[in-house]
């Protein structure tokens, strides 16, 4: 397949179905690679885990079995990996948070490109002790990005753990009080609590730090 028609059907329309119909039997690694974040899409981390092995992706591999709860697989494959690239470095730390011994503290970057997305994957496949342990380290990754906990928040948001979310946007507001975000979200925390009165409160806090935060707008409105 054109690799412009391979990118509008992944990112743009989304056309899953008729894309891994084409890709199917593929003997292209870029094609198998989208193969496989198909299967992620899908949650179906056996089959993505496959083709990433096959086409020597050993990071996302790795990252494959640590979905499917397989610990101690993920950290054999990322420990053998000789190329220390971020998202090893990330992975491997990710690691010890996930074991409650750290050693290595994500860099701010790391935490601003991965901490999000992973934490949301293992959510969404169900290794709730994972996440538990990570985010009973936001303390320590606090340290080196102060978004930490904003970024924990949206991930609980998101997947409608409110008042997890809610806890930790209070930590984050102590910090961050003039990122208008932060308000944001813990308005969304207290529409589900059917706290309208504090809702409000804070999408008006978000729109005067935020100078006119459009979601905050169209929210707010929506309530009154």
């Amino acid at each position: 397949m054109d690799k412009i028609d391979i990118l509008t059907k992944f990112y743009v329309t989304k056309d899953y179905e008729n894309l891994k119909e084409n890709l199917l039997y593929s003997k292209k690694p870029l094609e198998l690679e989208y193969l496989a974040r198909i299967y992620l899409e899908e949650k179906d981390y056996n089959k993505a885990a496959s083709i990433y092995k096959s086409i020597n992706k050993l990071y996302e591999y790795g990252r494959c079995q640590l979905l499917l709860g397989n610990y101690d697989e993920a950290k054999s494959v990322w420990k053998n990996i000789a190329e220390d690239t971020p998202p090893l470095l990330w992975g491997r730390s990710m690691l010890e948070f996930i074991n409650l011994y750290v050693i290595n503290v994500p860099t701010f970057f790391q935490i601003r490109a991965f901490l999000e997305v992973d934490l949301d994957a293992l959510l969404k496949a169900g290794q709730i002790k994972f996440c538990e342990n990570i985010v009973n380290g936001a303390h320590l990754l606090a340290q080196n990005n102060q978004e930490s906990y904003k970024f924990i928040a949206r991930v609980f948001v998101n997947n409608s753990y409110f008042d997890l979310a809610e806890l930790f946007l209070k930590r984050a507001k102590d910090i961050c009080y003039v990122d208008p975000e932060v308000h944001f979200l813990l308005a969304k925390c207290y529409i589900n609590a059917k706290d309208i009165k504090n809702a409000k409160k804070c999408l008006n806090t978000c729109l005067e730090k935020g100078y006119g935060y459009y979601p905050a707008k169209k929210l707010l409105e929506s309530l009154n």
